[in-house]
């Protein structure tokens, strides 16, 4: 029994299938599966989450590239000031508070 898949009966398949993101992972799925670490259906269910895994970031790097950001930013990577008008009853100017990019992920997601 050889360690590596050969025919191309099952790359066609995949392909024809449009499951070809499982060709990259089957090697090391079939390793684990000859170890003994995945049975049938565990074998089966890796393949595919790698497939949905793999077309996930396809789809990001797809709508990325159409988007044509100038730059890619994430929040980590942003700094982050509000501007927080506040009532004044003398109308003087509005005060202005900046907040750290820390404080606003807490109020998103309400972890501190």
């Amino acid at each position: 029994m050889t360690t590596t898949i050969e025919t191309g009966a099952l790359d066609k398949a995949l392909r024809t299938l449009k499951l070809s993101g499982m060709l990259a992972t089957i090697e090391a799925r079939l390793a684990q599966a000859r170890a003994g670490e995945l049975g049938h259906i565990d074998f089966l269910q890796v393949l595919c989450e790698d497939e949905i895994s793999r077309r996930d970031t396809m789809s990001i790097t797809r709508r990325l590239r159409k988007a044509r950001f100038e730059e890619q930013a994430t929040l980590e990577g942003f700094g982050v000031l509000l501007i927080f008008r506040t009532a004044d009853p003398l109308g003087s100017s509005p005060e202005r508070t900046g907040s750290s990019a820390e404080e606003i992920q807490e109020l998103l997601t309400g972890v501190p």
